[in-house]
């Protein structure tokens, strides 16, 4: 168990630095130690809603998170992955899965290349938001169906999505790296806690185990958090599309296993 607490405290340290929960390495990782998948799943519900709680403290805290754009983004993606989940049992989730590891690795190439002078278009309602020192527009008629568009992808296949949201708050939101990241550890925590209540509802949870999980994540969720305005935005940028290529091929595997 303290190997276990080790793994995943080194897994939340380095993905609350992006404000994702990683939900998608905890359950492949407890599945691999000898845990059942339902008792992982839970567990993993249950450490993400506390990660998300510390990702959220530290950020609103250190006055990261664009609250509204936030709301926007939580009802966004989650009507579409409710809609997803809805229609899932009707689809190859082999197929969801390939595309979404495709997406993936486009919004990949899209963070790492070079910044690019943008062309003037008209991009219909944006939102005029002030953060962390910084001034951006949200382009709301944009940005809201694609959101909605990966809900429903992500709720079809069974993740949070945030992998592939995060990426389209930078490039087609024109949020700035670090609020992005910090304004999905939100959706994180919503995403998490409504996803543990069907699960938790469920009898003979093991709370010792889930606890213990659930601590070391809760401290790496802190010391990532902070690190991540301590850490430059390139490098962030750079660590962050490696995990988002690993995630790709993480989850296209996952169709065979």
């Amino acid at each position: 168990m303290i190997l276990l607490a080790g793994v995943l405290f080194a897994i939340a340290s380095v993905l609350s630095m992006f404000g994702k929960g990683g939900g998608e390495f905890y359950v492949p990782v407890f599945v691999t130690a000898g845990v059942a998948y339902q008792q992982a799943a839970t567990t993993s519900l249950f450490i993400l809603m506390v990660s998300g709680t510390v990702m959220t403290v530290v950020f609103h805290k250190k006055a990261l998170i664009d609250w509204k754009t936030g709301a926007l983004v939580i009802l966004s993606s989650a009507t579409g992955a409710f809609l997803g989940g809805f229609v899932s049992s009707g689809i190859n989730p082999a197929y969801l899965k390939l595309t979404f590891s495709a997406l993936l690795l486009v919004s990949a190439y899209f963070i790492a290349r070079p910044p690019r002078k943008k062309a003037v278009i008209k991009r219909g309602p944006v939102l005029r938001r002030r953060c962390c020192g910084e001034e951006y527009e949200f382009p709301v008629a944009v940005v809201s169906p694609a959101i909605f568009a990966i809900g429903f992808l992500a709720g079809m296949v069974g993740i949070s999505g945030g992998g592939l949201i995060v990426p389209l708050l930078i490039i087609l939101g024109d949020m700035p790296l670090r609020v992005a990241f910090a304004t999905n550890s939100v959706m994180v925590l919503f995403s998490s806690s409504t996803g543990f209540l069907g699960h938790g509802l469920k009898p003979r949870i093991d709370w010792h185990f889930t606890l213990v999980m659930a601590f070391a994540v809760a401290l790496g969720a802190v010391l990532g958090a902070n690190l991540s305005t301590k850490v430059n935005v390139k490098h962030l940028k750079k660590i962050f599309v490696w995990i988002l290529a690993i995630a790709a091929f993480w989850m296209a595997a996952k169709i065979y296993l």
